[in-house]
């Protein structure tokens, strides 16, 4: 999927196991809190064991290293924690993973998992 942000043209993989309406939504949700498409790193909304799970890549080698040596004590997994919140309260109160990998959608480093709220 590919989308005119403001700064960029954006682009957005997702899995058959996410039908195209919820992909699309949550390709929305992220332009409309201006996340970082610019990079042109890959992008993918998925679903595992029935959770949504969005894959986001870094090229950033000591941004990894931080988040990978604080883990939830670190300003961009708060970040990432705010938007997981975000999807899922947007997306009727689905749990979401999101899951951070190096320049590769392949090659994950942290996960971070939010529980839908009661």
């Amino acid at each position: 999927m590919s989308k005119q942000t403001p700064l960029t043209m954006a682009t957005m993989y997702h899995s058959a196991a996410v039908d195209a309406t919820t992909a699309d939504q949550v390709f929305q949700l992220l332009i409309d809190v201006n996340y970082n498409f610019a990079s042109n790193l890959p992008e993918q909304v998925d679903r595992m064991a029935g959770r949504l799970t969005l894959r986001l890549c870094n090229d950033n080698k000591e941004s990894i290293a931080e988040i990978i040596a604080a883990g939830e004590d670190n300003g961009a997994v708060s970040y990432f924690r705010g938007l997981a919140q975000y999807l899922s309260s947007n997306l009727g109160g689905q749990e979401v993973d999101i899951i951070l990998c190096r320049e590769d959608l392949a090659d994950e480093f942290y996960t971070l998992k939010w529980q839908a709220e009661n």
